[in-house]
């Protein structure tokens, strides 16, 4: 049994060798990301090329450190030392340093936050105009570079009534992108028509500031116009795509913000005023002729000969107005006459009538009449205005009135019976 291991004491052995061995500590690889799935603290995957696979390890420290975001399927080179790892056998090159094959990792950087922005359209969201006549122009660049001189030199040479207000910011290193920032925020509470933010040339590291995704989204909140003049013609970077304007060189950031040099703001206004002159020379020229034109027309001239016409027309209205009145007047008075003979006899006709019936009535009326009963005979005994009707409503020595047909009588009751009494 002397000559066989544990699989302990092997794998032991193994671990000294990967540890031990000067060609192990410090590997080279290159090949495809595969397998990658974020983790929450170290980062587990394998790189392979056509025929082999190795598991990789990336400690979290290293992970943090990443300019760029690792995908699955990305070329990249690794540098880091080889281990076994004990309870499962497996061994795995532990990373020191990961960059992307072919490309810089700040290049790849760039891309992957440019297709971000862009993917959510950071990119179209300002596309202001910049204003004809600037007054108030803030500058964000570092006060001791070329870029702060060449505008200053520029904007006085084409419009000098502007005002340059500078924010002097730290545009490179680690400190760069809170300096920027900080400023910006200073700017944005101000009212300036238009912004200029940049820096002079460099390297891609140089320039890295305005890469920044917290610097490009803090100038999607600006209120005025911005123009980007960061760098040479040839480098772009993210804030370049945000800006409202790209200019090549700080110069040309100066021309962008001065649209109408002032010498051109004085001569459009020399031509303007020569324009407006002759529009007027013209316009005074035309209506002195109308007036002319007016002072010899006949309604100033005879302004009688206005109401001949309308006099005219005037007695002919009142004559036809007479004529309709009169033939009116002695159709009425025809219409009229004719009236009147229809309505004589018809009246007369009518009245007869009315008569004989008025005797008709009164014969009738009369008939029924308490009058016509007393002239027969009979009497109205009363008491108090009040028409006696029984016996019972008379007492003795009563003063009661009797009329009769010609007057009335006064008595006193000293009877009384009543029919059925003897």
């Amino acid at each position: 049994m002397a000559d066989y291991l544990t699989v302990t004491a092997l794998t032991k052995y193994l671990k000294r060798k990967f540890t031990a061995d000067p060609y192990l500590q410090q590997v080279y690889l290159t090949g495809e990301v595969s397998n990658f799935r974020r983790r929450p603290r170290h980062q587990y995957f394998s790189l392979k090329d056509d025929n082999a696979v190795i598991n990789v390890t990336l400690f979290q420290g290293v992970f943090n450190q990443l300019p760029f975001e690792l995908t699955d399927g990305m070329q990249v080179n690794i540098i880091g030392h080889l281990d076994l790892y004990a309870p499962s056998g497996n061994y795995s090159i532990l990373v020191d340093k990961i960059m992307p094959d072919g490309v810089g990792a700040l290049a790849l950087q760039f891309e992957q936050l440019k297709n971000k922005l862009q993917t959510e359209g950071v990119f179209n969201q300002l596309q202001r105009p910049i204003p004809k006549f600037p007054q108030k122009i803030a500058v964000v660049t570092s006060p001791s570079g070329a870029v702060i001189r060449d505008i200053m030199t520029t904007v006085q040479r084409r419009y000098p009534i502007a005002q340059i207000f500078l924010y002097p910011a730290v545009v490179q290193g680690k400190g760069a992108v809170p300096s920027i920032i900080k400023q910006l925020q200073k700017v944005a509470i101000q009212d300036y028509d238009v912004l200029i933010i940049g820096r002079g040339g460099g390297s891609i590291e140089d320039l890295w500031a305005f890469n920044d995704e917290q610097l490009a989204r803090e100038l999607i909140k600006m209120p005025m116009p911005i123009i980007s003049s960061v760098g040479h013609e040839t480098d772009t970077t993210i804030t370049d795509f945000v800006a409202d304007q790209r200019a090549a060189t700080p110069t040309a950031a100066a021309e962008l913000a001065t649209p109408m040099q002032l010498i051109d703001v004085w001569q459009t206004n020399v031509d303007l005023q020569g324009r407006l002159t002759t529009l007027m020379a013209h316009r005074l020229q035309q209506m002195g002729e109308r007036l002319k034109r007016v002072q010899s027309s006949v309604v100033l001239t005879s302004p009688a000969r206005l109401y001949e016409g309308v006099s005219q027309r005037l007695d002919i209205a009142k004559h036809q107005l007479e004529q309709n009145f009169q033939q009116i007047l002695s159709l009425k008075q025809h219409q009229l006459a004719l009236t009147n003979q229809r309505l004589i006899p018809s009246a007369t006709q009518k009245l007869v009538q009315n008569r004989q019936k008025f005797g008709q009535l009164v014969n009738a009326l009369n008939l029924v009449s308490p009058l016509a009963v007393l002239a027969r005979g009979y009497s109205v005994v009363t008491q108090d205005e009040q028409v006696v009707r029984t016996v019972d409503a008379l007492e003795i020595d009563t003063q009661i009135k009797i009329r009769v047909a010609d007057g009335d009588v006064s008595a006193v009751v000293t009877e009384k019976r009543k029919n059925n009494e003897q």
